[in-house]
């Protein structure tokens, strides 16, 4: 496993690379990247998510779903509730290190490496970290960044998200067996899986334009870095280990618990004034990071696994 972890790792680094240099000659823009972006959260991704249930209904597969979004939920609470022993009060950039060290890049990231690793079905269990990530992100993440409360008309507004309604829908069809004809199956399926090669491409970009020489100097940086990439995911394992689950489930809510800073993190410090070059440091750094630490983390995981 640890070498199908690594194989996929490196290709994805590869991806990334090759986005890296578009943006550095140009062929990649602030404004490519923005359409790039809108097509793979708005059709490519949502579509390649709908896929993933598009399979015959099986009790034991629901049921594993369904655990896998209550070890989900405890992951993100998790995630969310310790970041406030490194970020007490009064603290610099408080908000920033509360939110974007919380939520990792589920999407971008989980997607690609959890297809590489497990295919569609661990894509199937991995929706529910997708699904958890919109919707504390869009509520918990919001009243930080913002501090306030929304009304809960705008708060359900903020959830319909495309990669939520492809989610509920593709749900809807795995439980009632409802499976689309191989004529539409197929040209979905075609565009379903540009998902990796793009997210990887338009990461590559984000990466290209952060100041990492700058960053590399802010220790606030490694502090984020060092919770999102090591220390939470580790204690998410710590948290679900001992569970007499599938192992699959266990593996891609630890592996998903350690990916890189979200893109949506950083929108939020953009929209509400908050430190977005420190966001955008994080990201990239941890985009990098994660070839060493996706890793680490599985190892750690395989670690306690074996002592059950």
């Amino acid at each position: 496993m640890i070498l199908t972890i690594l194989k996929t790792v490196v290709g994805l680094l590869l991806l990334l690379s090759i986005g890296f240099l578009c943006s550095k000659v140009g062929l990649i823009d602030e404004l490519a990247e923005k359409k790039l972006t809108g097509l793979l959260l708005k059709v490519v991704q949502p579509v390649y998510l709908f896929m993933a249930y598009q399979r015959a209904f099986d009790r034991g597969l629901l049921t594993n779903f369904m655990l896998c979004m209550a070890m989900a939920t405890a992951a993100f609470l998790l995630m969310i509730l310790i970041p406030y022993l490194f970020f007490p009060k009064g603290s610099r950039d408080r908000e920033v290190g509360l939110v974007v060290s919380a939520f990792p890049n589920t999407g971008f990231f989980g997607i690609p490496l959890i297809s590489g690793i497990y295919g569609t079905e661990g894509v199937f269990y991995l929706t529910t970290m997708i699904t958890m990530f919109n919707v504390l992100v869009w509520t918990y993440g919001v009243i930080v960044m913002s501090g306030r409360h929304d009304s809960l008309k705008v708060t359900v507004k903020r959830l319909i998200s495309p990669a939520l309604v492809a989610i509920a829908l593709g749900l809807v069809c795995f439980s009632t067996g409802l499976l689309l004809p191989q004529m539409i199956a197929s040209p979905l399926e075609k565009l379903g899986n540009m998902n990796t090669p793009l997210a990887m491409l338009i990461s590559g970009a984000v990466v290209a334009r952060a100041n990492l020489k700058t960053g590399l100097k802010d220790p606030m940086v490694y502090k984020i870095s060092l919770l999102r990439m090591l220390l939470l995911p580790m204690a998410v394992a710590l948290l679900l280990f001992w569970l007499p689950v599938d192992p699959m489930l266990t593996i891609v809510v630890v592996l998903a618990a350690g990916f890189p800073v979200g893109s949506v993190p950083l929108m939020f410090c953009v929209e509400y004034g908050k430190n977005s070059v420190l966001a955008g440091e994080c990201m990239a750094l941890t985009a990098v990071l994660c070839t060493a630490t996706t890793p680490l983390v599985y190892l750690f995981l395989n670690l306690l696994m074996g002592l059950v």
